[in-house]
């Protein structure tokens, strides 16, 4: 069977909100979606039994990679899978970030096939700490964060124009192969869409669409690897060159990371 979109879900440790969450893919099962799961963790036969069980509800297919490999390399590994699969649109995940409807995504890819500049659409994401919808601009001190007031009406649809948003949207395949850094294990967040704007695509943003966050189901042993972002993100500043990190503009009373 031919599907539109892949929706692509990497786990670490989170096995319980791993199962949430693809119970909630179940029970708003969206047509000509597939889903694929990259866990870098631990592979156990009540897991496997598990996984296999929901294999029997909805397309869906489980890849076990090597502990740690990293969220980058994760993630790349599954956008390889679909793009080999001539899967034409990617709905980027997580273990956390769970369906709340069956959702139509035409009007999105009929936004995205308007342009061939316009490769990425973001969600809403309910749970979130804050929002991540901002233009972009890489300065000595740091990544400065912009308001943005470009506003696209497309056939009832408004669209935002940014550069950067929440890890939830929709993507043409093609255009983000080999986007991740993986020598980032985690904070490879910013510098992806930083390239992403380096190859010349267009990002926009709709809360016409929504998903919720669903982040207290964390092992004390995922809270140990998720210390580590701090290390990463120095790497993130010695690449851009930047003495910071993020700079949000003054408006912005709750900063947050």
């Amino acid at each position: 069977m031919e599907y539109k979109i892949a929706v692509l879900i990497t786990t670490f440790l989170r096995d319980k909100l791993l199962y949430k969450t693809i119970q909630s893919i179940v029970d708003n099962y969206t047509k000509d979606c597939i889903i694929l799961i990259a866990d870098q963790g631990y592979n156990d036969e009540e897991k496997n039994i598990t996984i296999d069980y929901y294999k029997s509800q909805i397309p869906l297919e489980y890849f076990q990679l090597p502990f740690d490999c990293g969220l980058s390399a994760a993630r790349n590994y599954l956008i390889r899978i679909a793009n080999e699969r001539n899967i034409p649109y990617i709905l980027m995940g997580a273990d956390s970030i769970q369906f709340k409807q069956s959702y139509n995504f035409n009007p999105i890819i009929n936004f995205l096939e308007s342009n061939d500049k316009i490769g990425l659409v973001g969600f809403d994401l309910e749970n979130s700490k804050c929002k991540w919808e901002y233009f972009m601009e890489v300065t000595p001190k740091g990544i400065q964060f912009l308001e943005s007031d470009i506003l696209v009406n497309y056939n009832e649809y408004i669209f935002k124009k940014v550069d950067i948003c929440r890890n939830i949207f929709l993507v043409k395949t093609p255009t983000v192969l080999n986007l991740y850094d993986e020598e980032l294990k985690l904070g490879e967040h910013e510098l992806a869409f930083l390239e992403y704007k380096k190859r010349g695509y267009e990002v926009y943003w709709t809360d016409k669409i929504g998903f919720v966050k669903c982040n207290n189901q964390s092992t004390g042993e995922y809270q140990e690897y998720r210390k580590r972002l701090g290390d990463y993100l120095k790497i993130v500043k010695q690449k851009l060159g930047i003495t910071g990190w993020v700079i949000y503009p003054p408006e912005r009373k709750n900063k947050c990371k």
